[in-house]
Parts: C-alpha cells; structure tokens; sequence
C-alpha cells in the first residue's frame, strides 16, 4: 500500500510551485470554512484543490464536508447528481494525492450507497471489500457493520449467497473480536456495538437450526450453558444471541432483563421495550425507556427513546407529557418527523379538551397541528409524509371559515396564540374557498 507521501509526490504541493502563492488562498478559504461560510470558501478552496491537491489533506476533507452539505441542501435534481459527481471526484484525488485508501475507499463506499443509484452497489460493495482488506486488523467498524448489512439486502443478487453471508460473518466476526481484544482499543465500544450488530443481523436471517433442528432442542442446549454461568456476562450474551431467534421464549426475556442490568444498551432496551409493548405491559416498557435513555450518548439513539415513550404517553392520553417527550426527541434529531407528526396529532385530538368539541375553540387546535403537520411533511420520511398529508386532507374540513373568523375579527395569517394545553403561538387558517360557516352537528 502506497504511503500518503508517496501518493503527494505525484501532486502539485504548490501553486506554480510558489508556497507563498499557496498558503495565502489556503488561509482565507480556511477562516471562511470555519464560520461555516461555505459559499465565500469555496473559490479559493476550488484553487487550492486544482493547482496544488499535494499541499494538504486538509483540503479534501473540508472539500467532503462543503459538498456533503450542498447536496444535502439542493432542490435541483440535476444540479445535486453534479455536487455527487464532485464529491466522488475529490475522495478519488484524495486517495491520488495522499494515500489513505483503505479509510477513504470506505467513505466513498458509504456515500455511494447514500447518494448512488441501484446499479452502484456492486461497486460500493467492491469498495468495502477492498477497504477491509487494506485495513487488515485496522479496519474502521463502521465499516465491517455496513459491508455485512450491504450483503444480507443483496443476497440473491450479484452472485451474492446464502453460503457467502455465513462465511463473511465468520471472517467479520473473528476481525471484531481480534479488535475486542486489544488493549487499550480507543474504539472498543465501537467494536462491542459492531459485533452486537452482526450477531443480531445474522442470527436473524442465517442462523442455522437445521442441527438442532427446532428451538426446544435449541433452548435445551443453551439453557445448561446458561444455568452453569447465571452471572457471567459473556456466557449470558452468547446464550442470547444463540436463542433469540426462538421468538420471545421466557428464556429469551430473562436473558435480556438480565442483559439490560448487567451491561445496559440501547439495543437491550429496544428489544426488551418492544415485548413488553406487545403484551401490553406498557408501564414496564417505559420505565425501561427512562432509564435507557439518561444512559445513551448517542444523539438518534436517544431520540428514538424520547419518542417511543412520547408514544407511550400518547396512549395513555397524558398529552402534556408526550408532547415534551416528542420535543426532547427533536431536539436529538431535528429531522425526526414522526415526532412532529406525533405533536399535531395530539393537538388535532384536542378539541374536546380545548373546545366542546365544535365551534371556533374546538376548530383552532387545528392550526399548531397543521403546523406540524407541514413541518413533518418537510423534514419525514416517505411514510412520514404521506400519513402528515392525510392527516391535513381529514382536517382541513374541520377549519374555520372565512366569515368564522371575520365574526372574531381575525384575519387568515394574522398571528394568534391557541390557550388551553397547548398554549403555542401560531398562525390563523381557514378552509380553502370556505365563506359559509359550517354546518354544526
């Protein structure tokens, strides 16, 4: 493998090889990059980037950042496929100018499966492999999690088997472990993340349990390995992972509340949570949650909690509280809109508590709803958006009309603030070609 300084020596270091030409322009795009002004960096960065590439790596990784949030932010399709082609084009320079491939193969990897067609996941798979074969013990994790899930959604395709997966877990699995081991891994956590992930995806998908051949067999050999180490949190884990395919046994749920305590995660909750939920033990479920979520650094991991126990409040119609559960969920993950959709539902619900349930106070809970509704709409997912969009289609006709608010001396735009619960400010809306007032039930 070429060192980065080998790779330079193939790249201008400097602008008509003049340094003092070069760190100037390098400053300024660096003091603009900094602040965020991307669009002022972006000259002098485009000069550094053409004519001396060898000066810095620096270059390129701001250059990834800047192009990551253009696309990002586009509205033109064809102009976002020209930022992705450019995004490609400078981790292709960066390898050409300063080595590192087997890091940046694997970004590139990932942003092709980001931002690429269907047809670049063989390529993106091509990159991965090679990545992990350059790394060696070194790999990146993130990097292992994402090959092996790109294989178990490709199998069937690309000469990609059922054979290939279980044999990429073995060889996968025993790099992770081998990195478990380390002393002093920086990343260990990382690694355990990793390795919890590849175990989950494989014995949900390839277990073998053709020997033994059903889960009472499978329950009966790992129950003794479980009873002779109660304790042990490494015999607990392997017995866990051995049987959770065998649905939600009694084995399986005392495995994982003994999982949660021993050595508490977001997964254990999530998994353990979700049973809970199923058999209707709702308040076990968010306790669990509670106690999950103060101890998870990861910010969407927490956000995911924040909402599931902003759901479990919804249910039990403490909307105060689900609402602020739903805003702590955004305020991890901006961009989780079911958590908006979640916010106008609660306030669309409202009307019996705010109103009598017709009539001007009854209708203008609508307006916060619709409001996130439109916010869910932007910043959801396809599902998210669709259910926001029915969600405004059902209600629309529920809206005041023109002549409703004319009566209140209102006009359609005007900023007003919706009392009772929701106590939050917002704008007046009316029925679309709506004058009449509605007829009331």
């Amino acid at each position: 493998m070429f060192t980065g300084m080998a790779h330079a020596q193939s790249c201008a270091r400097y602008i008509g090889g003049d340094s003092s030409k070069t760190t100037a322009p390098y400053s300024i795009y660096r003091e603009f990059f900094k602040k965020n002004l991307f669009t002022d960096a972006l000259p002098q960065w485009k000069n550094i980037y053409a004519n001396a590439p060898g000066f810095r790596k620096q270059t390129f990784l701001d250059g990834e950042v800047m192009y990551t949030d253009m696309i990002q932010k586009a509205k033109d399709d064809a102009q976002r496929q020209k930022y992705v082609d450019t995004l490609f084009m400078i981790y292709d320079k960066q390898i050409q100018c300063h080595g590192e491939d087997e890091y940046v193969l694997g970004r590139k990897a990932i942003d092709l499966l980001k931002y690429g067609k269907d047809a670049d996941i063989p390529q993106a798979r091509k990159y991965l492999e090679r990545t992990i074969q350059l790394s060696g013990d070194n790999v990146y994790p993130y990097y292992i999690q994402t090959y092996f899930k790109l294989l178990i959604n490709q199998v069937g395709r690309e000469g990609i088997t059922a054979d290939l997966v279980k044999q990429k877990y073995t060889e996968l699995s025993a790099l992770v472990d081998k990195n478990i081991a380390k002393p002093d891994n920086k990343q260990l956590q990382a690694f355990k993340d990793v390795k919890t992930v590849l175990d989950d995806m494989f014995t949900q998908n390839f277990a073998d349990k053709s020997d033994p051949t059903d889960c009472a067999k499978l329950l009966e050999i790992y129950k003794k390995k479980y009873d002779e180490k109660p304790n042990d949190l490494e015999t607990v884990r392997l017995v866990y992972v051995k049987t959770k395919g065998c649905a939600d046994s009694l084995l399986n749920i005392e495995l994982l509340k003994k999982l949660n305590a021993m050595d508490p995660g977001y997964s254990y909750a999530i998994r353990l949570g979700s049973i809970y939920m199923k058999n209707n033990q709702f308040d076990a479920a968010y306790t669990l949650y509670e106690n999950a979520v103060g101890k998870e650094a990861d910010s969407s991991k927490k956000a995911d909690l924040y909402y599931i126990m902003a759901s479990i409040r919804a249910d039990k119609n403490d909307y105060p509280a689900s609402r602020e559960f739903a805003r702590q969920a955004l305020q991890y993950n901006p961009n989780l809109g079911k958590a908006y959709l979640l916010i106008g539902t609660l306030y669309a619900a409202s009307g019996k508590l705010c109103g009598p349930g017709t009539g001007f106070q009854s209708q203008i809970v609508l307006w916060p709803a619709f409001d996130n509704f439109k916010k869910a709409i932007e910043v959801g997912t396809d599902d998210v958006k669709e259910e926001a969009r029915k969600m405004i289609s059902t209600y629309t006709q529920y809206l005041p009309t023109k002549s409703e608010i004319t009566a209140k001396k209102l006009s359609v735009g005007e900023s007003y603030t919706v009392k009772c619960w929701i106590n939050e400010s917002t704008t007046v809306q009316i029925k679309a070609g709506g004058s009449t007032p509605q007829k009331k039930n």
